[in-house]
């Protein structure tokens, strides 16, 4: 079914590019016969100088060509192929040289020699063309204009010679004419059919002007007997060069928007992978953190195991221990990937944690785990339930003792934990340190903001209230008074109502 649905849409857009071809076709064809009847002999005869006027539409092909050419030289080096700089080595002997010459020649009698040496270069132009509709590797972007430098020494060499009964045969003779201006035709239907194949319009233009030069020099050269007067041949050719011109900066124009649609889809990606990049970097910084906190909180359980005796305290020690690396542990065997694509509650329950816990017998593990640095008192609910993994609630109130140890060194620490509203669990935090400077309660939660005078990375409170938000709680920092100091207020949902 895929199969023939592909087959009918390839026959549509093949029928609508025919049906471009021939509109393209018809228009040319207006386009010429326009052309011819308003520089018909009726029309023009003593309205303008024929000689001056023919003289210049030559030198406007000749314009257009060189215009051509250049786009051409643009092309190969937007493309990054060797057939547009041929093409464009054919246009630029035909516009810089041939036009110029036939114009600046228009009128006086020219010898068999000149004439040959016109239709040399017309050849020469001939050949870089066929050549370069598949030019060989080596010699790259550059065999047409070494051609080009070769014929124009053959020709300057026969223009220079005196004429001979040869030459004279040759110049009056047409089949030296007919066979390079048949070519021209036959190199125009070339790429006429080559943009068929491609099923490229640009191409088919290209083709279209070509045949109106190639048919204005045939009817010049072969048939001259005919008549027209002297504008019709420069005005064909100068709407055939303007026809090559056009068609050529379609294909730039279509190649610069196909390029334009490449680079924003890239960008577009580079700012994707950028932003996965600095996702990737947080993470790994407030990982880094937290293991900075738990190794902290193990350094000091230790200190109280060497300092105190056996017995329950150091098997509740002990199992606190665990605990806290179990904590570092699930958070080492996280891939960062996995965190970016997860919440933390998500990830704590895809490694089997439960979503829910008792959360005094917690409190009471982080706080023997860091009384080797702070004097804390612990008052709490012994029925407290949150709605949460441990993990969660493990890392947000390590993260508050931390910073109760570096910002209030020594001070005796509260932690309490007790019902909220019916629905909701609160863990309180508080210091007798110097608070919050005035206006920062929100501020100090950015990522990065920290007193470079206590150390820390501002990494740790933002992460916390994300963690808290992420599980359906909030974590609010304010100064408090009697004594001074400062209160974080942690709220959970509660798994009993």
């Amino acid at each position: 079914m895929a199969i023939g649905v592909t087959s009918v849409i390839g026959r549509l857009r093949r029928a609508r590019f025919v049906a471009g071809q021939v509109t393209d076709g018809v228009a040319v064809l207006a386009l010429c016969a326009i052309v011819i009847a308003v520089a018909g002999a009726r029309f023009v005869e003593g309205r303008v100088n024929l000689a001056s006027a023919s003289v210049n539409l030559t030198y406007v092909a000749a314009g257009l060509g060189i215009a051509a050419a250049l786009t051409s030289l643009f092309l190969a080096r937007l493309f990054r192929d060797h057939r547009p700089s041929w093409f464009g080595a054919a246009l630029l002997l035909y516009g810089l040289v041939v036009l110029p010459i036939s114009a600046l020649m228009a009128g006086e009698a020219r010898t068999s020699t000149n004439r040959l040496a016109s239709l040399l270069l017309l050849t020469i132009a001939l050949v870089i063309m066929l050549v370069g509709l598949k030019p060989p590797g080596r010699l790259g972007n550059w065999g047409g204009w070494a051609i080009l430098v070769v014929g124009l020494g053959l020709a300057a060499l026969l223009n220079g010679t005196a004429p001979t009964p040869v030459t004279d045969a040759l110049s009056a003779s047409p089949f030296a004419s007919v066979v390079t201006l048949v070519g021209w035709t036959l190199v125009a239907v070339v790429f006429l059919f080559d943009g068929y194949r491609r099923q490229s319009r640009s191409r088919s233009r290209l083709g279209l002007g070509l045949i109106v030069i190639a048919v204005s020099q045939l009817h010049r050269q072969v048939v001259p007997g005919l008549p027209m007067t002297n504008l019709i041949y420069p005005s064909l050719r100068a709407i055939g060069m303007a026809i090559v011109l056009l068609a050529l900066l379609h294909m730039a124009r279509r190649q610069i928007t196909a390029m334009e649609s490449e680079y924003d889809a890239q960008e577009e990606e580079l700012g994707q992978a950028t932003l996965h990049l600095e996702r990737a970097t947080l993470l790994a910084a407030e990982r880094d953190h937290e293991l900075r906190n738990g190794l902290a909180g193990l350094a000091g359980a230790a200190h109280v195991l060497s300092t105190r005796g056996g017995g329950d305290q150091a098997e509740k020690i002990r199992l606190a221990l665990l605990s806290e690396l179990g904590r570092l542990r699930l958070m080492l065997e996280s891939p960062l990937a996995e965190q970016m694509d997860a919440t933390d509650k998500e990830m704590t329950e895809a490694h089997g944690e439960p979503d829910e816990h008792l959360v005094t017998p917690l409190l009471e593990r982080l706080v023997l785990i860091r009384q080797g640095d702070l004097p804390i008192v612990l008052e709490a609910d012994p029925d407290l339930r949150a709605a949460t993994s441990e993990s969660v609630t493990s890392h947000i109130v390590t993260n508050l003792l931390a910073n109760c140890a570096r910002h209030a060194p020594g001070s005796p620490v509260t932690v309490r934990g007790r019902p909220g509203d019916g629905h909701t669990v609160v863990v309180e935090v508080r210091d007798a340190g110097p608070g919050l400077p005035e206006g920062q309660e929100e501020r100090v939660f950015e990522r990065g903001v920290h007193d470079e005078s206590k150390g820390g990375s501002g990494i740790g409170l933002g992460y916390s209230r994300d963690l808290a938000v992420k599980n359906g709680g909030s974590l609010h920092l304010r100064t408090v008074q009697d004594p001074v100091g400062c209160l974080a207020v942690l709220t959970l949902p509660s798994a009993r109502p």
